[in-house]
């Protein structure tokens, strides 16, 4: 439950009286209602850039340029 302090003294006389009982809100109901952060862009491993032009095989063969 809420801090007896961030009340009002109706509410905290309904409080004593057991008439109500303040809403229980924590940091996780305020995250969970913000809007998502944008995901970073999409990149290749350890952040380098995928180059998908040239494919290579998957099998070198003798030709092939290191």
């Amino acid at each position: 439950m809420s801090s007896q302090q961030d009340l009002a003294w109706w509410q905290k006389l309904l409080v004593a009286l057991k008439l109500w009982r303040p809403t229980y809100i924590t940091k996780h109901h305020h995250v969970r209602d913000e809007v998502a952060p944008t995901p970073p862009p999409v990149t290749g491993a350890y952040g380098n850039r995928v180059d998908s032009t040239t494919r290579r095989r998957l099998v070198p063969q003798s030709g092939d340029r290191a």
